[in-house]
C-alpha cells in the first residue's frame, strides 16, 4: 500500500483534534511511533503512540489509598 498525498491529508485532519479549551492534542514535531497491529493479514490496524507525552498522565487525580 502506498501512502498517498491523499492518506496523508486524511490523517492530518484525523489527528487535529482539541482538548475542551481548544489547544492541540498532537504537536507539530511531536515524537512518534507507527505500528501495525493484529492477528490475521487481512485484519491488521495502525496505532500512532505520541512518545512525546509518554508516560500518559490523565486528567482524573487517583489517590492510592492503604488500609
Amino acid at each position: 500500500m502506498k501512502i498517498t498525498k491523499q492518506i496523508i491529508s486524511d490523517l492530518e485532519k484525523a489527528l487535529d483534534t482539541r482538548k475542551k479549551d481548544g489547544t492541540p492534542i498532537w504537536d507539530d514535531g511531536d515524537d512518534v511511533e507507527v505500528c501495525v497491529a493484529g492477528t490475521f493479514v487481512a485484519d491488521k490496524f495502525i496505532t500512532i503512540l505520541n512518545r512525546t507525552k509518554n508516560p500518559y498522565k490523565g486528567s482524573i487525580a487517583r489517590a492510592n489509598t492503604h488500609d
